[in-house]
């Protein structure tokens, strides 16, 4: 028989739980991994319609929102520029997805 000398593994065990938890620290720093409830993820942002020719439309800001849309497919579709990968459609208080005329295919990044 073989006289080696038997290897700590403990150390590689440590190791690989280590890396595993910084990894998952870095993805949720980034934003890549979150953890929410459902009631809290459904929300974005909320939104108003300004009519043209109204007194609000005056009362605008200049700095515009961390958003953009597109319409793809009939549907309107909302990007968040902060974070990214953070898309969904656009719907009303009713949960009613908002349609769109223009349909255009989103370029690849």
């Amino acid at each position: 028989m073989s006289d080696k000398p038997e290897v700590n593994k403990l150390p590689y065990i440590f190791t690989a739980l280590g890396t595993l938890f910084l990894t998952m620290a870095v993805l949720h720093f980034y934003g890549y991994l979150n953890f929410v409830r459902e009631e809290e993820g459904l929300l974005v942002a909320e939104f108003s319609l300004v009519t043209i020719g109204s007194e609000e439309a005056g009362q605008l800001q200049a700095k515009a929102a961390n958003h953009t849309a597109e319409c793809v497919d009939g549907v309107m579709m909302l990007h968040d520029t902060r974070h990214n990968g953070l898309s969904g459609l656009l719907v009303d208080s009713r949960q009613r997805v908002v349609r769109c005329n223009a349909q255009t295919v989103p370029s690849a990044p």
